[in-house]
């Protein structure tokens, strides 16, 4: 067995400091001589048969220990974690304190091992403080106007344009350039390049919306308008409440919207025989998203009891490993819209290390629930290895609430 003195560290760390002897490290002596003697000619002699002294002088004797090292470090550190019955997440820091005679029979190396490993959770007693918690409750009742607002988005889809040289109403389609600016700093946020909008679509703003109406292609327009100023805390008291931002709008395009009507032929466009039979369908669909986004609703509510009541301690490189999952994600995101990381990161005005930064505490959130509901699910007794443990997890837990 080896000689091994173990500490723990906060963050999940284990720092295990482990000493190789000499009889272990004669073994590695010929492990690695077998391993590169073949490798070598000795003059006067066939391969792998001079003497150990030529044999290493004609390796090097640098490369030689520096095998031996890799070796000793490989083999003892994985001896190390089933004599200590240690799990670890990521790669260890490894700090080689001592390291002699490499080429001798008196050989000894002494090395440090950071080790970050799955963290303690302690959920404490989530059935007795859950049945404490309040989940919202939402009216599921899809009402008249919400069917007509999917069917108006669905006529919209396969709306034709026509050119218009008049003065824009609400439900033409309009494309502009506008820039907002306050005390002559060009404000990121109110400021876009040809943009496209269907005048009362609801998707601006409607004081902005207002001085659009009436204007022509090709025309500009220089306003003010008083908006309201978004604050935090710390700064509601400070900041004025609204302010006001200068815009330059100049409209590139008026079209005409044409709408197809609300009949069985729009119907069909869309797999119904008839448009009572889409309205059924479209009632079903947002019945089922409401209950979907309530059922989000509550088990976000669920979460973040459980994150105020969990004592656990979350080692870096779970983090990390986090951060550069969302990062991989978001490249891949990027590729599907036919931009490059680079195109990405301009248009969202950051640097990779920014991005990698702000993504931390989202990461962090995102690591602690699973060890979490991983956690609970062992105290469950679930099947550990289900693809969809996570939900099982939160349907136990709403369970558990809801039966109060």
């Amino acid at each position: 067995m080896l000689e091994i003195k173990r500490e723990n560290l906060p963050k999940s760390k284990i720092k295990l400091t482990i000493k190789v002897p000499s009889a272990k490290m004669r073994q590695f002596f010929q492990k690695t001589y077998e391993k590169l003697a073949p490798t070598v000619e000795v003059k006067g002699f066939r391969k792998g048969k001079a003497p150990a002294k030529l044999t290493v002088s004609a390796i090097g004797e640098n490369r030689f220990m520096q095998e031996i090292l890799d070796l000793a470090l490989q083999e003892t550190y994985g001896e190390a974690l089933k004599q200590e019955k240690i799990m670890p997440v990521a790669m260890p820091q490894i700090n080689v304190k001592m390291m002699k005679d490499l080429l001798t029979d008196q050989a000894e190396l002494e090395y440090e091992a950071e080790i970050d490993c799955l963290p303690e959770v302690e959920v404490g007693n989530y059935k007795i403080y859950l049945k404490k918690v309040k989940l919202p409750k939402r009216d599921i009742e899809v009402k008249d106007e919400e069917v007509e607002q999917v069917i108006g988005h669905l006529r919209r889809q396969h709306a034709t344009f026509e050119e218009k040289t008049g003065a824009a109403e609400i439900g033409d389609r309009v494309e502009m350039d506008f820039e907002g600016s306050e005390r002559g700093v060009v404000l990121d946020n109110f400021t876009s390049k040809n943009y496209p909008a269907i005048l009362g679509a609801k998707t601006l703003l409607p004081e902005f919306e207002k001085q659009i109406v009436g204007m022509k292609k090709e025309s500009n327009k220089e306003f003010d308008l008083e908006l309201k100023q978004t604050t935090s805390r710390e700064t509601e008291k400070a900041l004025p409440k609204t302010k006001k931002v200068h815009f330059k709008v100049h409209i590139h395009d008026v079209k005409k919207v044409n709408l197809p009507e609300m009949n069985d032929e729009l119907a069909k466009k869309f797999q119904k025989n008839n448009i009572d039979e889409l309205k059924k369908a479209i009632l079903v669909d947002v019945s089922r998203e409401k209950e979907m986004n309530t059922k989000r609703e509550k088990e976000n509510v669920v979460l973040e009891e459980l994150l105020k009541n969990t004592k656990i301690e979350i080692p870096p490189s779970l983090i990390e490993n986090e951060v550069h999952r969302i990062l991989d994600d978001l490249r891949s995101r990027a590729q599907m819209i036919g931009l490059t990381f680079e195109q990405y990161l301009a248009q969202v005005k950051k640097t990779e290390a920014d991005l990698h930064e702000e993504l931390k505490p989202d990461a962090e959130k995102t690591v602690k629930i699973g060890l979490i509901l991983g956690e609970i699910a062992k105290l469950e007794k679930m099947d550990l290895k289900n693809e969809q443990l996570g939900h099982k997890v939160m349907n136990k837990l709403l369970e558990i609430i809801e039966k109060k």
